[in-house]
């Protein structure tokens, strides 16, 4: 009787009773994501890593601005772009048109709140996730306060060379433009642990916030896209011969 059960489940599962998803599934903004290497035009390969927002319409189209840093290089840009999403919540995307264009494939998650993606190209090797944000539009420093652990991983720039590292910390938000944070840093032969205080941040209402805080004196950049009602955050961290990106959430969620 079990086994007459279990064919009927998978019947109905390849029947495709089960599917649950369709371009609605995607609607609204999410902040994410990417990291990886690609092979630049020395034929070398260099550590890439992406920040951004994206918007979905919910009927097979997007828009979105990327913070981008390829080889210690970091740029700005807008895109749009179209997916299809099928009913097994898989999808397949296309970023721009012609020669430049760029291909992925994502899966949709926690019922449209987050996905997952990988970009299909044959000099990278990149993948991401993504996540919703709530509270799109009404973003302000106090959407962003309390402690935050996170965790990066990134290069960092050693006798000219790029030496991987991972990171982890916290990062406390005081919710009126002000921060501190105490790391913990592993890599290129060095293992280090350091705090700072007088650290800025300034949240504007997309859920983008731009931090700079000094460490032993050197300028540190921080991006930062808030998301999950402000218990989560994507973040990209910039300096001269150094870039991290990871996820952060709050230690104590609202």
């Amino acid at each position: 009787m079990l086994l007459g059960k279990l064919s009927f489940t998978y019947a109905l599962f390849s029947a495709g009773c089960f599917a649950q998803c369709s371009a609605t599934s995607l609607v609204g903004a999410y902040g994410y994501t990417i990291d990886g290497t690609i092979t630049n035009a020395d034929n070398r390969l260099v550590t890439a890593s992406q920040i951004g927002r994206i918007s979905f319409n919910g009927t097979g189209g997007y828009t979105g601005v990327a913070i981008s840093t390829t080889g210690g290089k970091a740029e700005v840009s807008e895109y749009t772009g179209v997916i299809q999403v099928l009913a097994d919540c898989t999808a397949v995307g296309k970023t721009g048109t012609g020669a430049g264009a760029t291909d992925f494939d994502l899966v949709v998650t926690d019922s449209g709140n987050s996905f997952a993606l990988v970009i299909r190209a044959g000099d990278a090797t990149l993948s991401g996730n993504g996540a919703k944000i709530d509270n799109q539009g009404s973003c302000s420093n106090s959407s962003l306060s309390g402690v935050y652990g996170y965790q990066g991983n990134g290069t960092i720039a050693v006798d000219g060379r790029g030496r991987s590292f991972a990171e982890i910390g916290i990062l406390n938000f005081n919710g009126s433009g002000g921060m501190t944070g105490t790391y913990s840093f592993v890599g290129a032969g060095t293992a280090e642990r350091k705090s700072f205080t007088g650290g800025v941040y300034a949240l504007a209402d997309i859920c983008y916030a731009a931090a700079g805080y000094k460490i032993d004196g050197v300028d540190y950049e921080l991006n930062i896209f808030v998301v999950g009602g402000g218990n989560n955050f994507y973040y990209q961290e910039i300096a001269p011969g150094y870039v991290a990106s990871g996820i952060g959430s709050r230690t104590v969620s609202r």
